[in-house]
C-alpha cells in the first residue's frame, strides 16, 4: 500500500511550510518513525518522521512552499514504486481556512546537512529555491539556492551570495556559509582612468554624480510572517496602550540579595525574572486579563503561560513559559534561561511556542522607555518594560533619586475596559514596589 507524506499541521495557526531538506533519496528504503523531511514554518525548523515503513517517492522540491495538508511525497511497497514515480500527478490538499493569528514568527534555521547520499539522489537535480538572485550584469541568469536565515544574513553583511558556495543538499547556501564567507571590503570610490584624472575629480569641471538607485531585496519568509501577523492583530483587536512608572527601588534590594545568594539558589535571577513573577502572580488574580475574544464569545484561559519576546537573526520570536504563577523565582529563572538557549540555537519545538496566554517584551534592554507593543493575537493583553534609570523623584515631599522603570500595557479595548486595565497596572506595580510579596508566595 502507498502511503503518503503531507505537511503536518504544528499548532492552530499554522498555514504552510517550507520544504528544506529531504532526509533520504529517491528509491530509498524509510523506516517508521525516521526522520523523512525537514519542513520550515513560521515559527519552527522542524523535522518530520515517516509513519510507516516504506520506499521514498520525493514529490515536492527542496524550496517549495506547501500548504498544511500539502503533499510532499510517498512511501511504496517497493524500490521500483518509488523510482517509478506511480504517485506522481496527484495534485495537493488545500489548506484549510485557518482561524485566529498566530503568535510572533520564528527562526528560521536550517539544520546540518545529511550523510552523503545514495547515487539515486546524487542524480537527482537540485531544486531552485524561491528566493532567488541574479547571477550578475552580463552573465547568464543562474537561480540560487538560499536558506532564508542565510539570505537576511548576507544582506546585513553586504554580501554577494553569488560568490559562495553553498554546502546544504543540492548547493543551497546555508547561515554557516555566510558566517564563513569573506566580510566585504569598505567602500572605495570608483577609480579615474586617463590623463585628465584629477579633473574628473574636480566638481567644478563635472556636474554631480548620479546616485546609486535603492537596492530592492525580497522578504525573508521570517520577516514576511511577522508583517502579516502584525497587521492581522492590528486590524482585528481594538488596541489600546496605557502607561505607567514603578519604583525599583526593592526590588534592585531584592534581586541585589538573590544574586548574592546563586550559588546556594542555583541560578542567577534577574529584574526579568522578578516581572514575569508579578505578572504572573496579578494574572492569576485577574482572570479577565487572561482571555480573549473567539467569535461570540470569551474564552478564559486555564493556566497562566507567558510569552516572552527574544530578538533572534531576522526577527522575533516568543516562546513560551507555562504556568508562570505556580513557579518559584528559581525554577523561572531556570525556565527562561533554557527558552532563550534554545531560541538562540535555533532549536525550539512546537510545543515552547504555542499556548501562551499573555506576552511580555523588555525593550529596556535597547535603551526604550515607553513604547505601544502589538498584541501577540489572539491574547488580549501585552506587559512592555522599560530600562531602569535613576531619576529625581518626590517622596514624602522631599526630592530623592530612585531608581525608575516605565510599563506600557497594551490591551484589546473589545474585551478589556480602561479601569480594568488600570486595575492591573496598579496591582502591578505594588508588587514591584513590595516585592517581598512575592516571596511569600512559593508557588
Amino acid at each position: 500500500m502507498t502511503h503518503a507524506i503531507s505537511i503536518p499541521k504544528l499548532g492552530l495557526t499554522m498555514e504552510e511550510a517550507i520544504v528544506v531538506e529531504w532526509r533520504h533519496a529517491n528509491g530509498e528504503r524509510v523506516t517508521k518513525g525516521e526522520t523523512v523531511i525537514t519542513i520550515e514554518t513560521e515559527k519552527i525548523v522542524f523535522d518530520v518522521e515517516a509513519e510507516h515503513d516504506g520506499f521514498l517517492e520525493r514529490v515536492a522540491e527542496v524550496g517549495v512552499t506547501l500548504p498544511v495538508g500539502g503533499l510532499a511525497g510517498y512511501l511504496h511497497l517497493s524500490a521500483e514504486a518509488a523510482l517509478g514515480g506511480s504517485g506522481a500527478g496527484v495534485a495537493p490538499e488545500p489548506a484549510p481556512t485557518m482561524p485566529a493569528p498566530a503568535p510572533a514568527a520564528a527562526p528560521a534555521q536550517v539544520p546540518a546537512p545529511p550523510p552523503a547520499s545514495s547515487s539515486a539522489e546524487a542524480s537527482a537535480p537540485a531544486a531552485p529555491h524561491p528566493a532567488t538572485l541574479s547571477a550578475g550584469s552580463g552573465a547568464a541568469s543562474q537561480r540560487l539556492m538560499v536558506s532564508p536565515v542565510a539570505r537576511q544574513l548576507a544582506n546585513t553583511r553586504q554580501l554577494d551570495l553569488s560568490s559562495i558556495t553553498g554546502s546544504g543538499p543540492g548547493g543551497v547556501i546555508l547561515k554557516r556559509d555566510v558566517e564563513a564567507a569573506p566580510q566585504a571590503a569598505p567602500g572605495r570610490p570608483p577609480a579615474v582612468v586617463g590623463a585628465s584624472a584629477a579633473s574628473a575629480l574636480s566638481t567644478k569641471s563635472n556636474p554631480p554624480a548620479t546616485p546609486a538607485p535603492p537596492t530592492r531585496r525580497p522578504l525573508s519568509g521570517m520577516r514576511k510572517a511577522i508583517a502579516k501577523r502584525m497587521m492581522q492583530s492590528l486590524s482585528t483587536k481594538a488596541q489600546m496602550t496605557g502607561f505607567g512608572r514603578v519604583d525599583m527601588q526593592e526590588a534592585t534590594k531584592l534581586r541585589a540579595s538573590l544574586v548574592a545568594a546563586e550559588s546556594e539558589l542555583g541560578a542567577r535571577i534577574t529584574y526579568t525574572d522578578i516581572v514575569l513573577k508579578a505578572a504572573a502572580t496579578v494574572l492569576a488574580a485577574m482572570p479577565e486579563m487572561n482571555a480573549y475574544i473567539d467569535g461570540d464569545e470569551i474564552v478564559s484561559w486555564s493556566e497562566v503561560s507567558i510569552g516572552l519576546a527574544i530578538a533572534v537573526d531576522g526577527g522575533l520570536i516568543v516562546p513560551v513559559i507555562r504556568n508562570v504563577d505556580r513557579l518559584t523565582l528559581v525554577e523561572l529563572s531556570l525556565a527562561r534561561q533554557a527558552l532563550i538557549a534554545k531560541a538562540r540555537a535555533g532549536k525550539l519545538g512546537r510545543e515552547d511556542v504555542d499556548g501562551g496566554t499573555f506576552t511580555l517584551s523588555n525593550f529596556g534592554s535597547y535603551g526604550g522607555d515607553f513604547e505601544t507593543p502589538i498584541l501577540n493575537a489572539p491574547q488580549s493583553a501585552l506587559l512592555g518594560i522599560g530600562q531602569i534609570s535613576d531619576e529625581a523623584v518626590v517622596r514624602d515631599k522631599q526630592i530623592v533619586i530612585r531608581p525608575m522603570m516605565s510599563i506600557s500595557l497594551t490591551f484589546d479595548h473589545c474585551l478589556i475596559d480602561g479601569a480594568l486595565a488600570g486595575e492591573f497596572r496598579a496591582r502591578f506595580k505594588a508588587l514591584m514596589e513590595q516585592p517581598a510579596l512575592l516571596l511569600a508566595r512559593l508557588r
